[in-house]
């Protein structure tokens, strides 16, 4: 069909047409799609690998916005985390987890968050955040650190970097304090240490952890581009790239100096990427992104003019809300800045997602039209399908905000005062949900006449785009199964789908359909509930080399196909 055929539709109905191809289908009312002919063919060839940290988490404590992370989820008077809190994240196969910041990494003394710090006595006191807020400290490196050890995931420390960038200490005492926090980590009991460093490995004795936790990953400082102006406005741009790169430099050294081992982390930068790989070449394996969509959403705009919040149908906020981050020209999602991940891959770093989450609200809006977390599952989703596809280069990925109090991208929600028991949000449980059912190998998979739909608005950062595929799918193998990933965004119809499996002789004929789901009116199926999303499974057996299998509307899908 031509777009010379497309027509406008009834305003009850619907304000798009048919369009492009067969099947490319509008946003606003309730499209038909005829999806006889949706097919998918599996191939056996391997794309690229599949890291499984990619489906880490970040396990912040901010001090600002009124949330506190992992201090709202301790037990009331104790430094350890609510049993049921602990249960939850046991549930959600955390493969690593970033901690402690977030912005306030950089304003605050690591020394606070461990007890007998060295002139400081046995308490742990307050620490002041980035907007002069206090933070508590119960909840510091000893708690946390043994919380990956039991929930078997691997920690990502991040060190304070401003101190050194603007000058708040000086680089080599800056860069020592960074290295003694490795010593406190991964240093063995009387291991000699540099002099003038206090025996760190002595003071984890004394805290009651006599082995070393043996961290592997360190981050240098943490969204460096939110301060570097105050260094730039100094010392001009190109003195500070140079002072920029001697910082990270001097950090690097001194940490190595401590555990040559450990693998180092730091942010990416415009025009600074390659004068890291010239100067520091290999002693960098990461360099760290950030993506966060929409932000706040003040307005709504289409084609550049404003539309009233109360004409919007919750099918279109539904639309524009899951197609994230972004879509190529098949619809399917692909993360946003592709030229500084195709920087990092071109020196031969690998990318770490840091920080990432479908992050927005509705500003000033008293009855907002549609404003479904479930919603925001289903773009979070996208972000996980954009950093499959980009698993060439993307080795390390950390969801915020693992455990929260207040914000709406809290993984898992929490009663400060355990008066209430805690419960997964949808970001969070989309992001179990993959980190449970995946291959470590991306597999080329062809798909024949996916529908399509126009997403017309701009929310906050989030943009309209040309076309965005109803269903975005992609598989992934391990020597056990087959996983078909598939986000089927129609907000009212199921699509049936064929999965060409053709290309594999080793399958059993049994399948599971995994299914993440909720309501449509984003609420509980029970009254005294709270968490809105659920995860349910459904067996499937097939014969021959094809299977066919209904995706439920608004939903993710990951069918694990049983191999020999």
């Amino acid at each position: 069909m031509t777009n010379q055929k497309q027509k406008r539709l009834s305003r009850l109905g619907i304000c798009w047409g048919i369009m492009y191809l067969v099947l490319t289908c509008v946003v606003a009312g309730t499209p038909e799609v005829k999806n006889e002919s949706i097919k998918f063919r599996i191939t056996s060839q391997v794309q690229h690998k599949i890291d499984p940290r990619i489906f880490g988490q970040f396990m912040e404590r901010p001090s600002w916005g009124g949330e506190i992370g992992a201090e709202g989820a301790l037990t009331p008077a104790t430094r350890q985390l609510q049993p049921e809190v602990v249960k939850l994240l046991q549930q959600m196969t955390i493969p690593i987890i970033r901690f402690p910041g977030g912005i306030d990494v950089d304003f605050v003394d690591w020394c606070d968050m461990i007890d007998n710090a060295p002139g400081r006595g046995k308490d742990r006191p307050d620490s002041i955040g980035c907007t002069g807020e206090k933070i508590t400290n119960n909840f510091g490196y000893d708690e946390f650190l043994q919380l990956c050890e039991k929930l078997k995931s691997e920690p990502i420390i991040v060190v304070n970097f401003r101190d050194a960038l603007l000058n708040k200490k000086p680089l080599p005492e800056a860069a020592q304090h960074a290295a003694s926090l490795v010593a406190y980590c991964n240093t063995p009991v009387k291991t000699q240490l540099p002099d003038n460093m206090p025996d760190w490995p002595a003071v984890r004795a004394k805290n009651g952890r006599n082995k070393p936790y043996g961290v592997k990953y360190f981050q240098i400082g943490n969204e460096t581009w939110n301060y570097k102006g105050e260094a730039e406005k100094e010392l001009g741009l190109e003195r500070f790239q140079k002072f920029y790169v001697e910082c990270l430099a001097a950090y690097i050294e001194a940490m190595r100096a401590i555990d040559p081992s450990i693998k180092i982390i730091v942010d990416y930068l415009p025009d600074i990427p390659g004068l890291i790989h010239k100067q520091l070449g290999d002693k960098v394996q990461y360099l760290a992104r950030h993506f966060y969509l929409p932000w706040t959403i003040e307005k709504v705009l289409k084609e550049g003019r404003e539309v009233p919040l109360n004409k919007l149908s919750p099918q279109e906020i539904w639309y524009a809300w899951v197609a994230l981050p972004q879509t190529d020209d098949n619809g399917q999602s692909i993360i946003i800045d592709q030229d500084s991940i195709s920087e990092i891959k071109a020196l031969g770093y690998k990318v770490a997602v840091t920080e990432w989450n479908w992050n927005g609200w509705w500003a000033d809006v008293a009855q907002p039209p549609y404003n479904s977390k479930f919603a925001r599952g289903i773009g979070a989703a996208g972000f996980l399908h954009a950093f499959m596809r980009m698993g060439d280069v993307m080795e390390l990925g950390c969801q915020s905000l693992l455990v929260g109090n207040a914000w709406d991208i809290t993984g898992i929600r929490v009663n400060v005062r355990a008066q209430k028991p805690p419960y997964f949000m949808p970001t969070g449980q989309v992001t179990m949900f993959y980190s449970k059912y995946h291959g470590d190998n991306l597999l080329v998979t062809e798909a024949l006449q996916i529908p399509t739909y126009i997403q017309p608005y701009q929310m906050g950062f989030l943009k309209p785009q040309e076309k965005v595929a109803y269903i975005d799918a992609l598989a992934t193998a391990s020597d056990q199964a087959i996983y078909f990933h598939a986000i089927n965004r129609h907000f009212n119809n199921p699509m049936k789908i064929s999965i060409d499996l053709s290309d594999f002789s080793n399958l059993t004929g049994q399948a599971v359909h995994h299914i993440f789901e909720s309501s449509f009116k984003d609420k509980p199926e029970r009254s005294d509930a709270a968490q809105i999303g659920s995860i349910r499974d459904a067996p499937i057996r097939f014969t021959g080399k094809t299977l066919n299998v209904t995706l439920p509307n608004r939903t993710v899908s990951c069918i694990e196909i049983k191999r020999k």
